[in-house]
């Protein structure tokens, strides 16, 4: 019984109170979308930097290509986020085997 009971607490002190109530949560950055720059018009002609549209189909693509600058934004957002709760899990999974 001394023995089992010495292995016990040998094996108790492998754990700190700190470690056995943590809950290490591994990210998930697979939400993460990847927004889509918008086409230019068919009415552009990039080569010339001419173009032939209508005011709606310029004012249209420039709604657009804010939309995509607004996208892209949030994605960096959350990539960063993304990044610091990678960290804190590899801190998290780091003091578990301390």
């Amino acid at each position: 019984m001394k023995r089992v009971t010495l292995s016990f607490i040998i094996a108790l002190s492998y754990f700190s109170p700190a470690s056995a109530l943590t809950l290490c949560i591994e990210p998930l950055g697979s939400f993460i979308w990847t927004p889509t720059k918008p086409a230019v018009p068919w009415c552009v002609n990039e080569w010339n930097n001419t173009h032939t549209c209508a005011d709606w189909e310029i004012q249209s693509y420039y709604s657009d290509l804010e939309n995509y600058q607004w996208e892209v934004d949030r994605f960096v957002r959350k990539l960063n986020d993304y990044v610091e709760s990678a960290v804190e899990y590899a801190k998290c999974r780091a003091k578990e085997v301390e």
